[in-house]
């Protein structure tokens, strides 16, 4: 997992204890390590957020770690019919260089927030920090979870995303 973030790497450790793939495998071993994503810190667009996530993955495998899978990990804001939203996106690449991305619920970007990304140019850790008198709130439970009053933490977003790259791994209807 190419990340040090703890709800993000719970996130991914919750999905696996939950998904039917894992079960009978006996020791699962998580290398966590940051690695940069090559794009902006405030990503604006999916693109841009599913670009940073294949990075993550990829750059450490440059590092030439030896891993069965390799797990990028991004969160940014897209525009949709003129509405900003805010999410979170997976990329899982396997050894055999297979890959698929899975992405966490999306909730709207408040207004204040959305002026304060796009027109000011701000990064929303600083901007949250701002707003909320909560530091480093990226680290904790992260502002989709203050923007929905606790009903989805950054642990439930990652768990979510990783189930929804992994699943193809293994569904027979991608193998169809």
């Amino acid at each position: 997992i190419w990340t040090l973030k703890a709800p993000k790497v719970e996130g991914v450790k919750q999905a696996v204890s939950e998904c039917l793939y894992f079960k009978n495998i006996e020791k699962i071993e998580y290398i966590l390590e940051s690695v940069s994503s090559d794009i902006s810190d405030m990503p604006l667009s999916i693109e841009d957020t599913m670009t940073g996530a294949k990075n993550r993955a990829q750059n450490v495998r440059k590092k030439w770690v030896i891993a069965d899978y390799y797990v990028g990990i991004e969160w940014g804001t897209t525009d949709i019919l003129g509405t900003k939203y805010i999410g979170g996106i997976i990329y899982i690449e396997n050894h055999l260089w297979e890959w698929h991305f899975g992405f966490s619920p999306m909730i709207e970007v408040p207004k204040k927030v959305e002026k304060m990304l796009y027109d000011d140019g701000l990064e929303l850790g600083p901007v949250m920090s701002e707003l909320s008198g909560i530091t480093n709130i990226q680290s904790q439970n992260g502002s989709m979870w203050a923007w929905s009053d606790d009903m989805f933490t950054r642990q439930d977003e990652f768990c979510d995303a990783f189930k929804a790259a992994i699943a193809p791994f293994y569904n027979t209807f991608y193998k169809l």
